[in-house]
């Protein structure tokens, strides 16, 4: 039986069933509502509602035969986002959102994938 104080420690990142080694560092918005407050005459409580775009932030280890212009390419990708205490978020229809960096001082490439608000299986 897991032990219920074990908090996330460690992710694995996929896209479309390819595994990402990533360094450990990843981070996931989920995306959503966004309540914005409206205020009013005598009156405050009320609020607008924005859908904001998930969003997957991760490096990965570049190692020979990384493929980073084909990872550059994904679109309309699905990506999951499994965590060692047995949450699993999904994005659909995800996409490679910004430029990629390589870095030679650790041999790592950021990689930060949107789409729809994930959704928790």
């Amino acid at each position: 039986m897991a032990n219920p104080n074990q908090v996330v420690g460690q992710a694995r990142i996929k896209y479309d069933g390819e595994t990402l080694d990533t360094d450990g560092e990843s981070t996931l918005e989920l995306g959503g509502p966004i309540r914005e407050a409206q205020r009013g005459d005598y009156q405050a409580g009320a609020f607008s509602e924005k859908t904001a775009e998930s969003k997957l932030t991760t490096k990965i280890l570049v190692k020979r035969g990384t493929k980073l212009t084909a990872l550059r390419a994904i679109d309309n990708a699905t990506v999951t986002f499994q965590t060692d205490t047995g949450q699993t978020f999904i994005i659909r229809n995800a996409y490679v959102a910004e430029v990629i960096s390589l870095s030679t001082s650790d041999g790592k490439a950021d990689l930060v994938f949107q789409g729809p608000p994930a959704e928790e299986l």
